[in-house]
């Protein structure tokens, strides 16, 4: 046996390693070579090697030390490029002209840029966005029912005690502004665990105390309506932060025994439950007509306020205190305000409906000066060269015909559009109302005037609505249709129509008069025929 085979022999005893690992070492080892033995062969090749040739075998050494070692190179330092190296040569040279110039003349420069590019304002785009705005602090002509809620508030809350209120009155006539007023001070956001909910909002009438549970974060395992129910009751009945409960358009909770509503009014009647009440509705008499159990017992009756329709020179207060916080009144002279505002009061006194006229006629306005900037730009494009030079100089600035006042025929075609009555500013207008909605108006009369049941859906319309189209051998609409109708009736602010989730379960209400919309429809034949037929109302 050779000296090499009992030298893998004893290996593979001692180490107890494969072949292949044996034979790998064996012949990996000799060619890897360690930084010691060159570093000693380095030195004795110094003491041999004359001088001159010392840097050369140097080098040598160390390119040959830097492919023998077999690890990975060094982590380089970053190298961060100076600002002026991310410039090209010419760069730089533009930088040390612009440097090396005069500063007076680059001052010059600057003031001249300012003056021939002024920054175009468009006041009709401010004049919309301030007319369009919902909630504003600034509440003209309510000053005195927010003071009075602010004192009904206050006094609970020095005592410590319970309460109800019920507001009502038209829309658009201020209730929700001056609550959600309200609602925003500090000094009530302190004492106060405020809960405000739209009752329009809910799928079910009894599922407002889910809603209520969730806004009080009142956690219990109980999911049905009963059980949040009692959830509630226990929470009141446990010491708590004084709570305020804001309940929006309520008549949606009614059903038919009022039981929700019965529930809901006897909680500030209870002691210790520390809770105010505040429920806002349209009608007038609606703890009359439907809560008559609340009158029979006076700690269960709630305090009534009701908020009157907006007059014209509150209209106009309203509109200038808005344009003046835009900077922008110059743009709505005072006989436009006062024709509008006039139009509006006589009618409604919807200050919702009075904003949003406003904001037709500034777009109708905005339309107007763009055609008459277009036709003068035409103008001149068909022009001689002198005259398009001459032209040039007399022509104003854009922003000066942007910035036009709006003009009274503006605003007596807007009105005419919106409103449609037989009082119309413009005796050329011959706008009539169209067939369908005729018929779904004369509908709704009828309703109104013979039905006990005063809540109608668009589910109970329509089926109305398509026995009067059957005897007079009318084609009806069909649901889907008949929604859309609603709809754009809706935005003529004859009627109101407050959506569901389901369109045949939403509510409709007249917002004006009925002596007002026969004035309208302008037939009064065919209203007397529809609201004669008692036999189109079916089962009632």
């Amino acid at each position: 046996m050779s000296v090499r085979r009992s030298t893998r022999h004893s290996i593979k005893e001692c180490v107890e390693v494969s072949d292949d690992d044996i034979e790998n070492y064996c012949i990996n080892t000799p060619r890897r070579r360690t930084s010691s033995n060159m570093l000693k062969k380095a030195s004795m090749s110094e003491h041999r090697t004359p001088v001159s040739n010392k840097k050369r075998q140097t080098k040598d050494y160390e390119n040959e030390q830097t492919q023998s070692l077999d690890v990975s190179p060094p982590k380089q330092p970053k190298f961060t490029k100076s600002p002026e190296s991310l410039f090209s040569p010419s760069r730089l040279i533009e930088r040390l002209s612009i440097e090396d110039e005069d500063e007076e003349e680059s001052e010059e420069y600057k003031n001249i840029a300012v003056v021939e590019a002024p920054k175009a304002i468009n006041k009709y785009h401010n004049a919309s966005k301030v007319l369009s705005s919902g909630e504003t602090n600034i509440l003209p002509g309510r000053e005195k029912e927010f003071a009075e809620l602010e004192q009904f508030l206050n006094q609970h809350i020095e005592n410590e005690t319970s309460g109800s209120l019920y507001v009502s009155g038209q829309p658009g006539t201020g209730k929700t502004a001056c609550i959600s007023k309200l609602l925003k001070c500090e000094k009530f956001s302190q004492k106060l665990n405020k809960v405000y909910i739209n009752c329009t909002s809910i799928s079910t009438v009894a599922s407002i105390y889910k809603k209520i549970k969730t806004e009080l974060k009142i956690k219990s395992a109980g999911k049905t309506e009963k059980e949040s129910l009692a959830a509630i009751e226990k929470y009141l009945k446990s010491n708590h932060k004084q709570i305020l409960l804001v309940l929006d358009e309520i008549d949606q909770l009614c059903n038919s025994k009022q039981s929700v509503l019965y529930t809901i009014f006897e909680w500030p009647s209870k002691t210790h439950h520390k809770i105010i009440l505040i429920g806002i509705a349209n009608s007038l008499d609606l703890v009359d007509r439907l809560l008559v159990r609340l009158n029979a017992k006076c700690n269960l009756r709630p305090k009534l306020m009701n908020f009157s329709s907006y007059s014209k020179q509150q209209i106009i207060d309203i509109f200038k205190s808005r344009l003046e916080e835009a900077n922008v009144i110059d743009i709505f002279p005072p006989a436009t305000i006062q024709l509008l505002a006039g139009k509006v009061a006589s009618i409604s006194g919807d200050i919702r409906r009075a904003l949003d006229i406003g904001r037709r006629v500034i777009e109708m306005a905005d339309r107007d000066g763009k055609t008459d900037i277009n036709i003068k730009d035409l103008d001149l494009a068909n022009a001689t060269p002198n005259e398009n030079e001459s032209s040039k100089k007399i022509i104003p600035d854009d922003n000066k015909e942007k910035n036009k006042p709006v003009q009274v025929r503006q605003v007596a075609s807007v009105l005419n559009n919106v409103y449609g009555t037989s009082q119309t500013l413009n005796n050329d207008s011959d706008y009539n109302f169209p067939l369908q909605q005729k018929i779904l108006l004369c509908s709704l009369l009828l309703m109104l005037r013979k039905c006990k049941n005063k809540d109608i859906t668009v589910g109970r319309l329509h089926d109305v609505y398509r026995r009067v189209c059957a005897k007079r051998n009318i084609q009806s609409v069909d649901q889907a249709e008949f929604a859309s109708l609603c709809s754009l009736v809706d935005t003529r602010g004859i009627i109101r129509l407050i959506a569901k989730k389901e369109p045949r379960l939403s509510k409709i209400t007249l917002q004006w008069d009925q002596t007002e919309v026969t004035d309208a429809l302008k037939d009064k034949q065919l209203i007397a025929t529809i609201l004669d037929d008692d036999s189109c109302l079916g089962g009632r």
